[in-house]
């Protein structure tokens, strides 16, 4: 296939939903073995503004701490589209959110505001709010 005709198909896969920049190369590579094509194509969509790894971070990141999900499940979901890890480490740094505040908030409004003694209930919490993608410093934090 030609740069002309995987661009065209990208377009037509970008009309439907975003795609990551390691993701939509995955895509194309299916169509042909032409890795230079595939380039060429790739950085026509970026030079155009189709295809914009930070923008589609962005809106994943706010996507996710609107679900109230800490910075480990974040950094997961998002590296599992296709993204370099430093390039979401990069883009996590720049987040204005209050993570020990966020995993407070939520076991307060999972569990209440009592600070549990028995040890059953005490690693329920804090499994549920590992799940949520918090560190153990955030969980301590928040379990006091």
């Amino acid at each position: 296939m030609t740069s002309q005709e995987l661009y065209d198909h990208a377009v037509s896969l970008l009309a439907r939903r975003d795609y990551a920049s390691g993701e939509l190369a995955r895509a194309l590579s299916k169509m042909t073995e032409n890795k230079e094509n595939i380039d060429k194509a790739l950085s026509r969509l970026v030079e155009c503004g189709y295809l914009d790894d930070h923008r589609l971070i962005k809106h994943l990141i706010d996507k996710h701490v609107r679900k109230k999900h800490g910075p480990a499940r974040i950094k997961q979901e998002i590296r599992q589209k296709g993204f370099s890890q430093e390039l979401v480490g990069q883009m996590l740094e720049k987040v204005d959110v209050d993570w020990y505040a966020m995993a407070k908030d939520l076991k307060v409004s999972k569990f209440g505001d009592v600070v549990v003694s028995d040890a059953k209930e005490k690693n329920k919490q804090i499994r549920y709010l590992q799940y949520k993608g918090f560190s153990m410093d955030m969980i301590f934090e928040a379990l006091s």
